[in-house]
């Protein structure tokens, strides 16, 4: 099996070229916001924007819940693909969406400015953030099954495979998702410090913590955590304790992690 990646900020058009690209890379399978998709049918999965809320939706389509995943496994064993194309807004995000469905390492990830012209670009932000159109790469039928009060409208999409002479179509959804409707949801820097705060503290040996800063990227974020050991423990194990519990704390909020560096400051006498 064959995995690409086509990665994208969101709103840049990834969905609408997915079902061309796929067909150029001779990928049977797109994996796209939270659906596992084998040429225009929906085989598994639970669309991210279906999810009320931006956060659901990015926790969706990183398959952070085992039932979802596991169908999503499932799915893709059924099916055997030669090739899966597996649709993100970063580097970090395909590839932990490949780990996490159990599929080959990522063999070529493209980018979205390297297939779609600025102007392109442009215009799919525009729709976006004016009118919530997000695009669903399988048919209008598939989609409205579980999802008939967001559809708007079917979009074809012509295209032609490489080797061949003879031009196809697909046929995609352009849906409005819940959460458009309900305004900007975002996380501020001093609720995710309290968060982790609040439960790094109740670790056993974490004495205090200290303050803790986050620098944000392109692809995710970086978290820099001081901490109060208690004295007589072993302190590598305790440190690994905390750096998994605040990269945990992170995912469930639906953020990209890049890095949690823990660092124990002092040590204190029980």
């Amino acid at each position: 099996m064959r995995v690409y990646a086509l990665v994208g900020p969101s709103g840049t058009g990834k969905s609408h070229r997915a079902i061309r690209l796929a067909a150029e890379l001779h990928c049977q399978v797109i994996i796209d916001d939270g659906l596992i998709i084998e040429e225009n049918r929906i085989l598994a999965g639970t669309t991210a924007k279906r999810s009320s809320t931006r956060l659901g939706a990015i926790k969706t389509a990183l398959f952070q819940e085992q039932e979802h995943r596991d169908e999503a496994v499932q799915a893709l064993l059924r099916c055997a693909p030669k090739g899966v194309l597996i649709l993100g807004t970063s580097e970090g995000m395909v590839e932990k969406i490949a780990a996490r469905l159990k599929l080959p390492a990522i063999e070529k990830i493209i980018y979205i400015h390297d297939i779609a012209s600025s102007n392109e670009i442009r215009k799919a932000r525009y729709n976006r953030a004016h009118h919530g159109r997000h695009v669903v790469p399988a048919p209008a039928l598939e989609v409205t099954r579980n999802w008939t009060d967001a559809l708007i409208n079917p979009v074809k999409v012509f295209f032609q495979k490489k080797g061949s002479e003879r031009k196809t179509w697909a046929e995609q959804s352009v849906v409005r998702p819940t959460f458009t409707s309900l305004g900007n949801l975002s996380i501020s820097t001093p609720a995710i410090v309290a968060g982790i705060t609040h439960q790094v503290q109740e670790v056993p040996g974490v004495a205090d913590v200290g303050s803790i800063s986050i620098s944000h990227g392109d692809d995710g974020v970086t978290v820099r955590l001081p901490i109060t050991a208690v004295y007589g423990q072993p302190l590598h194990v305790l440190g690994r304790k905390v750096q998994r519990l605040a990269f945990d704390i992170l995912e469930n909020m639906g953020i990209s992690v890049l890095a949690v560096d823990v660092t124990i400051e002092k040590l204190v006498m029980k």
